[in-house]
């Protein structure tokens, strides 16, 4: 029951911020379920993977998800994605793990680098991420997406990349990064960045879970109880999360976030060490 439990948290996460799953699955797998580098990230794949279906569909009935701009995202991503699972099965146990340490702690500063510049925004009457919340006058139930031109696709493309890489090499969902190149780079508001960040990461852990394919015809092992429970108690969580990141402002879910990172990375590296 620890793993349903843990899972309720982590799917939590992933529902309010659209990010975060994978990046807090493997730690866990690794620390308090003793699992081995590899097998962590074998699994976060499939964990991953349903969570993030379960808070799409979610999101999708709220009208919340960019279909289009998601779907490109991921297909864009699907290079990065096969090339970061061939490379994973290419390095050691340790290096996954210090490689996850230090991901851990420039996710966490970027957050609180966006946590800071959403502040400054709204000091300086800017409309903020987070501008479009329910009950907000100046929010529209579906406000368009202005199309990016220029160095903008080349910067998109990259970034999605960058999300697949992320999530083949690590089995993590990539929200972290797709998320953010949503709202920066395309302009879209946090809430619908959120929602459609959960299609990409579903698309990312299917391609991610078929590049994973030689090394469990290797002989990689799944503890099939623990995934089950923790996905079961993800899931749940994750419509939980998505219905709070409703009326939780997106700067102090960040700030939060943020905070949970170092704490993790910290956790994971004295693990290994100690």
């Amino acid at each position: 029951m620890l793993a349903c439990g843990v899972g309720i948290a982590v799917g939590f996460v992933v529902g309010l911020l659209g990010a975060g799953g994978g990046i807090l699955t493997i730690p866990i797998l690794l620390t308090v379920f003793g699992h081995s580098a590899h097998q962590a990230s074998a699994e976060s794949i499939i964990i991953v993977g349903v969570t993030s279906l379960v808070g799409m569909i979610s999101a999708a009935l709220a009208r919340r998800v960019r279909w289009g701009t998601g779907l490109v995202f991921a297909l864009v991503g699907i290079p990065g994605t096969l090339a970061g699972a061939f490379l994973a099965g290419a390095v050691s146990g340790r290096i996954l793990v210090w490689s996850l340490s230090v991901l851990l702690v420039v996710v966490a500063l970027s957050m609180f680098w966006r946590a800071v510049r959403s502040s400054g925004e709204s000091r300086s009457g800017t409309a903020p991420e987070n501008s479009d919340v329910p009950g907000n006058p100046t929010a529209s139930e579906n406000p368009p997406a202005p199309a990016p031109h220029g160095r903008t696709y080349l910067i998109t493309v990259v970034g999605a990349f960058g999300a697949g890489a992320l999530s083949g090499f690590f089995g993590v969902g990539g929200g972290f990064v797709v998320v953010p190149a949503l709202i920066l780079l395309l302009r879209m508001p946090a809430r619908y960045a959120s929602a459609t960040s959960l299609l990409v990461m579903s698309i990312n852990m299917v391609v991610a879970g078929l590049g994973r394919i030689p090394q469990f015809t290797a002989g990689l092992s799944v503890d099939w109880v623990v995934v089950a429970l923790f996905t079961a108690g993800s899931a749940l969580g994750s419509v939980g999360g998505e219905a709070a990141g409703r009326h939780i402002p997106d700067r102090i879910a960040t700030i939060l976030f943020g905070v949970l990172l170092l704490a993790v990375a910290a956790g994971t590296l004295a693990s290994e060490l100690l």
